[in-house]
């Protein structure tokens, strides 16, 4: 082993700047890597953490937004029932109403047509009253002024 040593020109001074490089990178490596790759571990782990949490908020606002939708959709059909009852109701009721005053309507129109029928015969009783009463004073004048 001497002689590759020395075909390689190595001398006791490789040993020592070997053996000193030794120690500062073990030195190093507990003084600034170790914690420095603890630190990225932690991080990492962080990070996953954040990302799984975030992927379980991100599906459980997806959830409740299918959620909202799917019970605004039925609230929307709930409410397009009790507005179709209540045009039905408000129908039906508009109907009733239209048809009492229609009959009202028929009612006063026919209790006016009888008064006004009663009005006329009465009228006209009246003035054949008054005809025959004003026929027996023409016919008193003109018998008084033939005699």
């Amino acid at each position: 082993m001497g002689g590759i040593i020395q075909q390689l020109g190595l001398d006791q001074s490789f040993f020592v700047q070997f053996g000193i490089i030794a120690l500062v990178f073990t030195v190093l490596g507990n003084l600034f890597f170790r914690p420095f790759q603890k630190l990225i571990d932690a991080r990492h782990q962080r990070l996953v953490a954040d990302r799984e949490a975030a992927e379980k908020l991100v599906a459980q606002a997806d959830a409740k937004y299918e959620e909202y939708k799917q019970r605004l959709m039925e609230e929307r059909q709930a409410a397009r029932r009790d507005f179709d009852s209540l045009m039905t109701a408000a129908r039906r009721e508009e109907a009733q109403i239209l048809g009492a005053a229609r009959d009202e309507a028929r009612k006063i129109t026919q209790q006016a047509s009888e008064s006004a029928a009663q009005q006329h015969q009465q009228l006209k009783n009246q003035l054949e009253l008054e005809v025959e009463g004003l026929a027996n004073a023409v016919s008193d004048n003109l018998l008084v002024r033939r005699s």
